[in-house]
């Protein structure tokens, strides 16, 4: 083996594949905004926060839609109610017995995490795999969310949705009183 120093740089504008053993001895010069990428990418694998600073600073760099396409999106509204979709396939739990109360369990579990939960609904009939969550709080329910959006779930990716509190009580009026934390019915 020779060791020698690198005075040589890869041009990065070739077309040039990353997988060489050019490539690692080089490197690669990711700049600022490719590392904050990297970064977060990274800590979304790992289930890790970026912090605040670095999020502000990527979005600064975000490019920016031509005038045209202008549109607001508004970001959804926080509640403390909150739709995950994906938990399941009803075809392939038809012959699991209490599959819903499983999943009603896992769902008050990870909720209890963040704060807590006061109201779970696994609509069995759903072809979306919905279950339906109310929080004791905005926030309780802001963290569960953030937890649970892009999340695998029995090999599934889920998706989690606000929802309007005056929709969700009349959806679920018995979730109107609902003012005790749920625990899982299963015995630990």
């Amino acid at each position: 083996m020779k060791v020698g120093n690198v005075t040589e740089r890869l041009d990065m504008n070739t077309n040039a594949s990353l997988d060489t053993d050019e490539m690692d001895r080089s490197g690669i010069d990711l700049g600022a905004t490719g590392r904050l990428q990297l970064m977060f990418k990274l800590a979304e694998g790992a289930g890790l926060a970026v912090p605040l600073a670095a999020a502000n600073a990527l979005l600064a760099t975000a490019p920016q839609p031509p005038p045209i396409q202008q549109q607001q999106i508004s970001p959804p509204i926080a509640t403390q109610c909150f739709m995950l979709s994906n938990m399941f396939d009803p075809m392939t739990e038809i012959n699991t017995l209490l599959w819903d109360v499983e999943i009603q369990d896992d769902v008050i579990d990870e909720c209890n995490k963040h704060g807590g939960v006061l109201h779970v609904y696994v609509d069995k009939q759903s072809s979306q795999g919905n279950v339906y969550v109310k929080c004791p709080s905005t926030a309780t329910a802001v963290l569960a969310v953030n937890s649970l959006h892009g999340r695998w779930f029995a090999g599934r990716v889920i998706t989690a949705a606000y929802v309007p509190l005056v929709n969700y009580h009349s959806l679920f009026p018995d979730a109107l009183n609902a003012l005790a934390l749920l625990q899982p019915t299963r015995k630990p």
